[in-house]
């Protein structure tokens, strides 16, 4: 009998402190304690300076970091301004915006303060206008990428996905007193867009002959349908309607 109790107490224990973490673990991202899942940060801080946006890429040849001021930056580097969603793992609604030029989730906490989400930890964010956007390995040429892509349809069998791209232009100077400066800007740039099987392996394509050659066995009756419904390949909605088709046959 007192074995029993023992026991009993220990499995209690066990459950209170397992409840007593995931408690922790989702209120950690709003109420300031930047500690996740297995002890990892789920906000990070900026790495940059009051406004500035820093860009870890290459710029031209030189393979230097290049800090960006947004207050004499033309454009936006977010796809859309702050809105209310939800972040895979926590139950709660917050305020959050896609920095697409620095593929950053932006969570937006009280007092306006503005954390960063850690993407090694948090792998989707979904959006109150619908928008979903997943943590995905991609190709960009012979690069291999991990970062937020959009899913633009889900199905059963594909998914097709969006990087939405946003390019920044360097400040253009007068070539003489007849020209004018043109400021630095962002600028939207072409959307690209993968194909991702059950199993989440992304491929890319950019034309009706690159999409075709992903699925030779279907190959004829995709092609059919793509003249049929006049898919054209760099638009969302009508790509939307061929994945939804890919994913019947």
């Amino acid at each position: 009998m007192k074995k029993l109790l023992l026991l009993f107490v220990c499995i209690a224990c066990i459950g209170f402190e397992g409840q007593s973490q995931n408690s922790s673990s989702i209120s950690s991202l709003y109420l300031g304690n930047n500690a996740g899942f297995d002890g990892r940060s789920v906000l990070l801080d900026y790495r940059s300076f009051d406004h500035h946006s820093v860009d870890y890429r290459d710029f031209g040849t030189n393979n230097t970091t290049k800090i960006i001021d947004d207050n004499t930056t033309a454009g936006t580097r977010f796809i859309t301004d702050f809105q209310s969603g939800k972040v895979r793992g926590f139950k709660k609604e917050y305020i959050l915006r896609y920095d697409a030029f620095n593929d950053q989730m932006e969570i937006k906490k009280p007092q306006n303060n503005i954390k960063l989400i850690d993407k090694r930890t948090i792998n989707e964010v979904r959006f109150e206008d619908g928008s979903t956007y997943k943590i995905y390995s991609y190709y960009i040429g012979k690069k291999n990428l991990t970062g937020y892509l959009k899913e633009s349809f889900k199905g059963a069998e594909v998914t097709l996905l969006k990087k939405e791209v946003i390019k920044y232009v360097f400040e253009k100077q007068a070539e003489s007193g007849y020209h004018t400066t043109i400021p630095a800007k962002y600028q939207r740039g072409k959307d690209l867009y993968f194909i991702a099987d059950h199993n989440g392996k992304t491929r890319s394509f950019r034309s009706k002959k690159s999409f075709l050659n992903l699925f030779p066995v279907k190959k004829k009756e995709l092609e059919k349908f793509i003249k049929s419904n006049s898919i054209k390949f760099s638009d969302e909605v009508s790509l939307t309607t061929l994945v939804k088709y890919l994913d019947t046959i």
